[in-house]
């Protein structure tokens, strides 16, 4: 096999491999194979005849598209390793002479390029978290009402209600909803059934007949009422409304597990609320500290890497959008997109994604992080501690090497949020020995996983 390289700009090379005299005979046996079991020769059973008929059935030629099939990947493989190539993705490849030799073209994307501009000097204080004393009222408020029961009260309904009614809903005459009985809440901004129904219900009393028309949404679900004018006929049987305990100690033994008073409530809510708090801080510095070596970081990608990642996270948000019964037609209709405008934004996504991702494998190259073999088998265990009884299967799917050099990766790269958030607060002295102080570090970095994980 003879290979010939030629660097290309955008971080790609081509190979062009020929395949020299010998090199397809194994795959022309392959093609045999896989061939004789899909054609049926008469005189021989499914499987049986001999590779000269069925060569001569099938012909030279599609022989030869078989064998090629069989020895593309094996050929692009070899020659990637052969030519010491840092691949960073999956590589194109075209047949660009089949006769005399074969000959394959293959482009091939390599592994970003990254340059960082001082990392070392990023500077960003971490916001202090207090709690105060109207967010901790406001929280034991929330306590009280979800721990208060519904019951019935005699006056007109009021938002936050929950009321027993008898509803029929019209467009154009012709009745498309008649409920009776159903148990409605009365939530502030509610959509449903339509904008502005729990509001139009404020005031009525118990055996009222009510009548009002509201318009059903543009995008409504059903597209024979969308747009129109629904009538709606309502009848409240009950109303319901939360019966709030005192704010007491006897209130405070019944949370929960319990507490001794309330006082002992107060201030394991005050502490929970902070805790939550803290954690939002902490999530919202990483970022904006992610962010700010996201801005120094310069990365040579292949547009194919691009492609690529974007083509991941379209395929993400339909799976998203399937379970939640939309369409991406849907979806781009609501959101006033074009099919090419969402291409474009997801090329976007996917480049600020692989530039996060190789920004953070450089901060980790640099600093000298690498994750133990045992910080990996402990991600493995945490991963796997809810799976039940697939925990063996996961276990196997996340102890094989690849497995576990992508766990590696994205390890490494939480360790390097951690070290560069201490960078940030000042918490670090000094230089790792990996990092000099220079203006700017650049390289480009293995290990890289899954760009979708950071």
């Amino acid at each position: 096999m003879k290979v010939t390289k030629e660097l290309l700009e955008n971080q790609e090379v081509t190979l062009s491999i020929q395949a020299e005299e010998g090199d397809l005979t194994p795959y022309y046996d392959r093609a045999y194979r896989r061939l004789v079991q899909r054609i049926n020769v008469p005189g021989f059973r499914k499987g049986k005849a001999p590779r000269s008929i069925v060569q001569r059935l099938v012909g030279e030629e599609a022989m030869l598209e078989e064998a090629i099939e069989f020895f593309i990947p094996v050929a692009v493989e070899d020659a990637v390793k052969a030519e010491g190539i840092e691949q960073g993705g999956v590589p194109r490849v075209e047949v660009t002479q089949r006769e005399p030799s074969v000959v394959l073209k293959a482009t091939v994307p390599l592994l970003p390029k990254v340059t960082l501009n001082a990392y070392r000097e990023i500077h960003i204080p971490a916001d202090p978290v207090q709690v105060t004393e109207e967010e901790a009222d406001k929280m034991l408020e929330d306590v009280r009402y979800t721990s208060a029961p519904w019951g019935p009260v005699e006056r007109p309904v009021a938002l936050d209600d929950q009321v027993t009614m008898d509803a029929r809903g019209e467009v154009d005459g012709k009745v498309v909803t008649d409920q009776n009985a159903v148990v409605f809440y009365l939530t502030e901004g509610s959509i449903i059934p339509v904008n502005g129904f729990a509001e139009a219900l404020v005031g009525a009393t118990v055996g009222e007949p009510r009548e009002f028309t509201l318009s059903v949404p543009e995008d409504y679900r059903d597209p024979a009422l969308a747009g129109k004018a629904c009538t709606f006929h309502v009848t409240v049987k009950e109303v319901k409304a939360k019966l709030l305990p005192d704010l007491d100690d006897e209130f405070a033994k019944g949370v929960g597990a319990g507490y001794e008073s309330l006082e002992a409530l107060k201030k394991s809510l005050r502490d929970r609320l902070l805790q939550r708090k803290e954690q939002e801080a902490r999530q919202r510095h990483e970022e904006s500290v992610v962010q700010e070596l996201v801005g120094r970081a310069t990365v040579e990608v292949s547009p194919m890497l691009v492609e690529h990642e974007a083509i991941h996270i379209l395929e993400e948000e339909q799976q998203t959008l399937k379970r939640q019964r939309v369409t991406v037609d849907q979806y781009l209709s609501a959101v006033g997109r074009t099919e090419e405008q969402h291409r474009e934004e997801a090329k976007k996504a996917a480049l600020d994604r692989i530039t996060r991702v190789y920004a953070l494998n450089k901060v980790a190259e640099l600093e000298g992080i690498q994750a133990t073999e045992e910080e990996i088998d402990e991600e493995i265990s945490d991963l796997v501690s809810d799976a039940g009884n697939r925990e063996k299967a996961m276990r196997r799917e996340l102890g094989t090497p690849s497995a576990r050099s992508s766990l590696s990766s994205i390890l490494n790269r939480r360790k390097a949020i951690q070290r560069l958030v201490a960078i940030a607060t000042g918490e670090t002295v000094g230089s790792s020995a990996l990092a000099p102080e220079t203006p700017a570090q650049e390289s480009s970095p293995g290990g890289t996983g899954n760009a979708g994980n950071s």
